[in-house]
């Protein structure tokens, strides 16, 4: 049984609660964090009435809900590190973000198909002008 969060909370509790999901726990495009979540969950368990307690497949679905949710916190987490260490260790890494941009050299312009590493040197491969030296880079267009 879904209770509306206000019957459960009360008027005067619900602005507490909509200041929580405002905070700085809930990531961007109005989607409840953990924090949120909890003290959502945590209002729930101890406004239901106790004459018809939560249902036990309601429970077990919200407790999957957040472990889903601090699965993917955490998996997004670990991922922007790899990137971040890829990007730091290996400018091939940070030359393939050109891939299909428009970029600016000394020999013309074209969009930028490839990057690699030939002996050291970050080359790109720029549609109509062949592979050029990233160094050689004077402008990139979105």
């Amino acid at each position: 049984m879904s209770i509306p969060l206000n019957t459960v909370l009360g008027t005067s509790n619900s602005a507490s609660i909509q200041s929580t999901s405002s905070s700085s726990s809930s990531p961007p495009g109005g989607n409840l964090g953990e924090s949120a979540f909890l003290t959502l969950l945590s209002a729930e368990l101890q406004y239901q009435n106790p004459l018809q307690p939560m249902n036990n497949t309601q429970f077990i679905a919200q407790l999957a809900q957040f472990s889903n949710l601090a699965a993917v916190t955490k998996q997004s987490t670990t991922l922007g590190q790899i990137l971040s260490t890829l990007q730091q260790q290996n400018p091939v890494v940070q030359l393939s973000q050109l891939i299909g941009k428009t970029v600016t050299t000394s020999s013309g312009t074209g969009v930028v198909t490839a990057v690699a590493d030939q002996g050291g040197e970050q080359m790109v491969t720029v549609q109509g002008l062949g592979n050029v030296k990233a160094s050689e880079i004077t402008g990139i267009k979105g």
